[in-house]
């Protein structure tokens, strides 16, 4: 994109994280920002703080799993802004245990967000974006969905979805004489956010039921305790969100913000070139 200053951008999961530090860092631009989250204190902290800098600013309730929830909040964009020209489909929620031991509503729940929340948000901007003189669409994926690890069953499986999507829609606004949209796929390690404690937004009727077994709980909690440890020497989410503005002003699709992962999906996609079978990388053996 040629210029970001007074631009309209959308961005879900706005109230915490790498969310948060897209809108702070897209206002820094001179743009306008559209702060969605289901949080309620969250968006209300993010939209104070651009306020406070003087950006243009409008906060939305979305809960990015229901179609009519991100419809809402694409009429409301429209309604206040009159046009949308930056979207950042970045809401997303965490998922572990072995898939031996998930139950329906964690794959439910898990997908819902992760998966169906970019295609609401592709369905519901996408008209306008294309109308736009240039505009630019991305969603957070994760290293996750290039290189599958034990333990993350749902998570695995919802970005390597997003990943493929956003691939697709790729070569498509790439062959649309109509349109001028760029297409991004942010794929992070770990950085310092608050997924770990994406529970605390997960809906009653997709909460876990009891199993009784001692083992699963304290499986569970032996990951949460480390994923705990990892996040807090995860990057800092400001530095993920200036290597997602660069991709959009660059029109570039893939969006590493840890490069040193690059060595393991290579090792992936050589395995698979040489129809071998899947071998786990160095880096995650040596972290168990």
């Amino acid at each position: 994109m040629r210029s970001l200053k007074d631009r309209v951008v959308v961005v879900t999961g706005a109230g915490s994280g790498i969310g948060r530090a897209l809108a702070l860092g897209y206002a820094a631009r001179g743009s306008k920002i559209v702060v969605a989250d289901v949080q309620d204190d969250a968006r209300t902290e993010t939209v104070g703080l651009l306020e406070a800098g003087g950006t243009e600013t409008l906060g939305v309730k979305v809960d990015v799993s229901d179609a009519a929830s991100v419809e809402a909040l694409a009429d409301a964009t429209i309604e206040r802004f009159g046009e949308v020209h930056v979207v950042c489909n970045n809401a997303g929620v965490g998922g572990g245990g072995l898939i031996k031991d998930q139950q329906l509503v964690d794959w439910k729940w898990v997908i819902d967000v992760n998966l169906w929340g970019v295609i609401h948000g592709i369905q519901y901007f996408l008209p306008h974006l294309r109308a736009a003189d240039e505009a630019h669409i991305m969603a957070t994926a994760s290293v996750a969905g290039l290189t599958a690890t034990p333990g993350l069953g749902p998570y695995n499986a919802s970005k390597f979805a997003v990943v493929g999507l956003m691939e697709t829609l790729f070569h498509e606004m790439e062959r649309d004489d109509e349109a001028n949209v760029g297409v991004s796929v942010l794929c992070p390690g770990v950085v310092k956010t608050n997924i770990i404690t994406a529970q605390r937004n997960r809906p009653a009727h997709l909460r876990r039921q009891r199993t009784g077994t001692v083992v699963n709980e304290d499986a569970r909690r032996r990951n949460a305790n480390v994923a705990a440890a990892l996040a807090e020497r995860g990057m800092d989410p400001a530095e993920v969100a200036e290597c997602v503005i660069d991709a959009s002003i660059e029109r570039r699709f893939w969006v590493l913000s840890h490069p040193e992962h690059l060595v393991e999906i290579e090792q992936r996609n050589l395995a698979l070139h040489q129809l071998a079978n899947p071998a786990l990388a160095t880096s995650f053996t040596d972290g168990e």
